[in-house]
């Protein structure tokens, strides 16, 4: 809500007593160039009422301008914005996406360290640690005394968020049997997802304040922690590092609560302390592992573009913000509820396929629709809704399909790998947009071209639908090829 901040002259200083009868408006227009918050009329401001008023009519091209010094903020919506706490207008318009920038850096580096740490020291305490930073860069964003220190929270608010999310989906897999694993990851983990969107715009329309609202965030957090201090470590991580014992006594927990009295038998395998060693270079080690790993990050990349590309390229309309938000978020509702009776029915591999060629397709559509034929240029937001469907319903595809694909001792690493690509393209985005000043309908043929062509390479990729996921590099690869659609590899 930070970008939103609408900016107005403050005209060299506040109106003069002698024109208080004025509105802002046309003390704008004596002051300023229409339709320009960033140069000042070089004239006598200290006029009367009727000379002001004459010398407004002989205003024109060959007035000098003077660049502002100080502006006065449209706060009817929003207040204590970053724009309007540091001017980021003008000259420094730039930084209010350097600062966008920063946070999808931030991402992206966090969710990769997540990856390692989670593999490394487990799901539950990689969890509890992303929390307490999530909640420490809140605070720290919150409170920032200068831009750079704003940037810097901003960063490890980037970090922690998508670390969070990609670990929690991985902890979350494992702690299910293989027909509630699309329900749990698509239905209930994006489902959160869709209810935190749903909420935010009403949160920003009860605090308006941008402090108040960054506050709101960091505490929300904070009864998470300890919830997730009590939650289990992943039992089928416990196994794969050889950790068996805690494997037991958490299986044996778990059973207890459940009110579950069986005999429990976990096998210890030879290949145990060896499994414990996989690391990021084992995505490209092994052939089938290689190429599982090149196509599902390809899939991400092009995801990034088109989510990301189609944000760029939505419909403005001229409506309350709230409400368009809060519909936008509408929209992913049966994005999470749809999905996981499709991918338990029918797989993740067609279904990942045909939802990444048909949402090609309505992008590239979408450029296609003439401007200024249709009333309120509905096919276009037709388009653009049902895009933003698809693009959803992909989110939650890709991450319950990226973590059923590799072994349990690199599940963590691939997962954030692959994000770490959509971060990429997300990046990418705004410069494909800039293609619009070759061609308005370049930029949206791009987006949809490379979702388009990613759809068609991912009928490379293994089914994994209610199948036992492998847990160390042997059985992982192994799965592959038992699995494999194709005879070949790239």
């Amino acid at each position: 809500m930070h970008a939103h901040a609408q900016v107005r002259l403050r005209a060299g200083g506040p109106l003069p007593e002698a024109l208080a009868h004025w509105s802002v408006e046309e003390w704008r227009n004596y002051s300023s160039p229409p339709g320009d918050s960033c140069n000042l009329y070089l004239h006598n401001r200290t006029l009367g009422p009727t000379a002001a008023a004459a010398h407004l009519g002989g205003l024109g091209d060959s007035t000098p301008l003077e660049a502002c010094s100080s502006w006065q903020y449209d706060t009817s919506q929003f207040q204590n914005t970053i724009i309007e706490n540091w001017d980021l207008v003008c000259v420094n318009k730039i930084m209010s996406k350097v600062g966008s920038f920063t946070f999808f850096a931030g991402t992206g580096v966090g969710v990769f360290i997540a990856g390692l740490l989670a593999d490394k020291i487990g799901r539950q305490r990689t969890i509890c640690i992303f929390l307490t930073l999530f909640i420490a860069a809140g605070f720290a964003s919150a409170f920032a005394p200068s831009m750079e220190v704003w940037m810097a929270a901003r960063f490890f608010w980037g970090a922690a968020s998508l670390g969070l999310r990609s670990v929690k989906m991985v902890s979350a897999l494992e702690l299910v049997g293989s027909s509630w694993r699309a329900i749990i990851c698509v239905g209930f983990v994006e489902g959160g997802w869709t209810l935190g969107y749903l909420t935010l715009p009403l949160l920003s329309w009860i605090l308006p304040n941008a402090f108040h609202l960054q506050l709101a965030v960091a505490v929300a957090f904070l009864p998470v922690l300890p919830l997730m201090l009590v939650v289990s470590e992943s039992p089928k991580w416990l196994s794969a590092t050889g950790r068996l014992d805690q494997c037991r006594a958490v299986m044996a927990r778990i059973m207890r609560i459940n009110g579950i009295s069986k005999e429990l038998v976990i096998h210890e395998t030879k290949g145990d302390s060896e499994a414990a060693k996989g690391n990021f270079f084992d995505l490209f080690r092994t052939p089938m592992m290689r190429r599982n790993t090149i196509v599902i990050s390809l899939a991400w990349f092009a995801l990034g573009t088109l989510y990301f590309g189609l944000s760029l390229h939505m419909p403005q309309f001229d409506a309350n913000i709230y409400v368009i938000f809060f519909l936008s978020g509408l929209v992913e509702i049966p994005a999470d509820i749809i999905p996981f009776v499709l991918l338990n029915r029918f797989g993740r591999r067609p279904n990942l396929s045909l939802h990444y060629i048909i949402g090609g397709l309505l992008c590239m559509a979408t450029a296609a629709v003439p401007l200024g034929v249709y009333s309120y240029e509905w096919p276009i937001v037709v388009l653009a809704m049902l895009g933003k469907y698809v693009a959803q319903v992909c989110w939650g595809i890709v991450y319950l399909y990226t973590s059923e694909l590799f072994p349990t001792v690199i599940r963590s690493v691939a997962l954030s790998f692959a994000c770490s690509m959509a971060r990429i393209g997300s990046m990418a985005a705004p410069f494909i947009a800039y293609l619009a000043e070759l061609h308005p309908v370049l930029p949206i043929f791009v987006f949809g071209s490379i979702t388009f062509v990613v759809g068609l390479t991912t009928i490379l990729l293994p089914e994994t639908n209610k199948k036992k996921l492998p847990d160390t590099l042997e059985e992982g690869e192994s799965f592959l090829r038992v699995n494999n659609p194709l005879d070949c590899c790239l």
